[in-house]
């Protein structure tokens, strides 16, 4: 493998504990980057402005991302400006609202009646929730459900940011009211009762982009063979994690003490069609989370616009003239159909 722009001769790739960082482990695992001539370090990073600053200052060369990341660096927004990509999405939805089992005591149950609990409380506090980063479709997400409640999101609550990992000490703590986040988070604080689910990402937003490889303009530019190679192996552990066989297999990829370091068994909950929002509440949702069916890997000029758009609500300073050009722009189906010859070919 060629020397890379830091001088290293291992791509070094970083990221998050999370579920649906499953195919990089996958990959690692089982031999698929190997496969495709390269030799890769796995990083794991605590959280997402950590992430984003080693990948856009060349400490990382690739990392699993929030699918807004690429577009918030290109754009400079919330970041230093520095164009990025993303030849493939690497999987979607997967999200979770919690909230604490106080506001269940308080008689909440959905969001029309944490509206009138929040109404009952308005002179005494403000309720928290805790998203993972402002550009993030967990925010998205949270927000829509607040607001398609009746709530204010700027006036009635405060939003905050933290890590994943952070989340269930915080609710256990009470320092926050609620969060969004991905698994296995959710899942450890329903199983714990800490808390549990109003709402998942599929009853909010069916089939939303959640998580996209993520480099910069000019390391997809300088090194094209080592980018594609790195989309062509992640796309064959993303088609592995999906399939139900294998979900033994990926829960123990996912739990080494390295890695998500969490008991298979949780894992494997939530690698399942199904989701236990806590209360007595089991539902099919064989969506939930998908990781490479329905061309989940694609990175679709429609989900590019979905997450610009949002991005908008999010921070109305920012405008975008030219939306189509910037979803072209960093969302590059072209790269990821270079990529995926490869696999054909191989």
């Amino acid at each position: 493998m060629p020397r890379l722009q830091s001088g290293r001769s291992v791509l070094k790739v970083g990221f998050i504990s999370l579920v649906d960082a499953a195919p990089f482990f996958v990959a690692a695992d089982y031999g698929l980057f190997s496969k495709y001539g390269l030799k890769v370090g796995l990083s794991r990073e605590v959280g997402w402005a950590t992430i984003r600053e080693k990948v856009l200052y060349g400490e990382l060369d690739a990392v699993q991302a929030l699918c807004p990341m690429p577009f918030a660096s290109t754009l400079g927004v919330h970041s230093s400006r520095i164009p990025c990509v993303s030849g493939m999405q690497i999987s979607k939805g997967g999200n979770a609202i919690v909230l604490s089992g106080d506001l269940w005591k308080r008689g909440v149950r959905d969001g029309k009646s944490l509206r009138q609990d929040i109404a009952n409380s308005r002179y005494f506090r403000k309720y928290i929730f805790a998203t993972v980063y402002a550009f993030s479709t967990h925010a998205f997400l949270i927000r829509d459900w607040l607001t398609s409640s009746g709530i204010d999101v700027e006036r009635d609550v405060q939003l905050v940011n933290l890590p994943p990992s952070q989340m269930c000490r915080n609710l256990a703590a009470g320092t926050i009211d609620g969060f969004c986040a991905g698994e296995p988070w959710p899942s450890l604080a329903i199983s714990q009762e800490m808390g549990w689910s109003p709402a998942v990402s599929v009853d909010i937003a069916p089939s939303h982009p959640e998580k996209a490889l993520m480099v910069r303009e000019s390391f997809a530019e300088e090194h094209p063979n080592e980018h594609l190679s790195l989309i062509a192996a992640l796309t064959e552990a993303c088609a592995f994690c999906d399939r139900p066989e294998n979900r033994d297999v990926v829960a123990r990829c996912l739990s080494g003490r390295l890695r998500v370091n969490c008991d298979e068994s949780l894992l494997m909950e939530c690698l399942t069609p199904s989701f236990n929002y806590g209360m007595g509440r089991l539902e099919q949702k064989r969506d939930f989370i998908r990781f490479h069916e329905g061309d989940a890997n694609r990175p679709r000029s429609s989900d590019a616009l979905w997450i610009l758009q949002r991005m908008g609500l999010c921070d109305k300073t920012n405008t975008v003239a030219d939306l189509d050009s910037v979803a072209r722009q960093v969302y590059r189906e072209d790269i990821f159909d270079a990529a995926t010859k490869r696999i054909l070919l191989s």
